[in-house]
């Protein structure tokens, strides 16, 4: 009787919560992206129908400046005269930080046309760009933490990714990462692993992901964050309290499930004989925590073939990983496979089906598609 009454009580302070959040976003000031090319340029607010990545006038990928101040996310190119004018000596101690950013080449903004960016809703068109922040959470064991949004969720619902969301009025980014993430699943960090958070990477994230889809409705830059553990995934997975108002499951993924979610099968098996690593079958079993309405966990299982499904025209909502968790699982792989001199984390390595194979092929024509209105 009192587990259920305390399962009932955990419910309600999981349900509280949602409701405050919902209530808190229409009320807090919105932490907006902003932009300039160099040094020498006043920031901008970023536009929401135009491509971020456009903007600072960069291809598919790229390596920015970033820094969340004042409630605003501050992005520039890196200053190439400050870094031929600084000393050999001076560069790593004053020239700031530089990190990856990236978005698909099917990214629905940079595709939007005059007629399609007309098109949107003022309350859209006008609204900026959105700063979301994830955490990949790396157990000693050398596992990452991945949840499934729970299938009632406005955007990307039934979809793979890090603990995160939207970073609030006040907080910083690693602030914002650890609640979201204490929210979703009730981990807490201690203070010396606090120590060990950095920046992974930025990525252009628009809602719905391809615009075959519908109208672009949500436009954010997502700031991967990475924090090593001292605990392992078993001993974690024990600490879960799922919040099943935002997830329904979570799992801790090896690094060959992590290999197999960002490589193609071929590229797989070339990075397995060439690491002398072994392999995750695509067919296999994947262990799983569930959680359901009430905040009761059970143990489950998904098919590892779930971690190779892409983004699918009218299929909001395929089970898969999102595009942006693949970018920032093979940003981890490159930290920590540095020994092969295969691995890269481009636009082009990691989408290169979308690309076109001969010169009579074009990807702008492909992917400039009429949203639906």
């Amino acid at each position: 009787m009192m587990n259920k009454i305390t399962l009932m009580l955990n419910h309600l302070n999981h349900f509280g919560r949602a409701i405050w959040k919902a209530m808190a976003n229409t009320s807090l000031t919105r932490v907006l992206v902003h932009l300039r090319k160099t040094s020498n340029t006043a920031y901008k607010t970023a536009k929401f129908n135009e491509c971020v990545l456009d903007q600072l006038g960069l291809p598919g990928d790229g390596f920015v400046e970033c820094s969340l101040e004042n409630n605003q996310l501050f992005i520039q190119c890196p200053d190439l005269d400050k870094s031929k004018n600084a000393g050999a000596s001076t560069i790593r101690a004053k020239l700031p930080a530089l990190y990856k950013i990236m978005h698909p080449p099917f990214c629905p903004i940079q595709h939007l046309d005059k007629e399609g960016s007309a098109a949107l809703p003022l309350d859209i068109a006008t609204r900026g760009v959105d700063v979301g922040v994830a955490v990949l959470l790396e157990s000693s064991d050398k596992c990452l933490l991945l949840t499934r949004r729970a299938k009632h969720m406005r955007t990307f619902a039934g979809v793979w990714v890090p603990p995160g969301g939207h970073v609030e009025e006040g907080e910083n980014l690693e602030d914002a990462a650890l609640r979201e993430l204490m929210e979703e699943t009730g981990l807490v960090i201690t203070a010396e692993e606090y120590q060990s958070v950095h920046i992974l990477g930025l990525w252009e994230s628009v809602f719905p992901p391809l615009l075959s889809m519908g109208q672009p409705r949500r436009h954010h830059i997502v700031v991967y964050l990475h924090i090593v553990l001292q605990r392992a995934s078993e001993e974690l997975q024990k600490e879960f309290k799922l919040c099943p108002e935002e997830v329904d499951a979570a799992v801790w993924l090896s690094v060959d499930l992590i290999k197999l979610s960002v490589w193609k099968t071929d590229s797989l098996e070339e990075q397995d004989q060439n690491q002398g690593a072994g392999k995750a079958s695509q067919d296999e079993k994947i262990h799983v925590t569930l959680v359901n309405k009430f905040g009761e966990h059970a143990s489950g299982s998904i098919e590892s073939s779930v971690l190779r499904n892409i983004d699918q025209a009218n299929e909001l909502n395929l089970e898969r990983l999102s595009t942006g968790s693949r970018f920032a699982l093979s940003l981890w792989l490159e930290q920590h496979l540095k020994d092969s001199s295969l691995l890269k984390t481009s636009q082009m390595d990691l989408y290169k089906d979308y690309f076109p194979q001969n010169e009579s092929e074009d990807i702008a024509s492909l992917q400039k598609l009429k949203p639906k209105i």
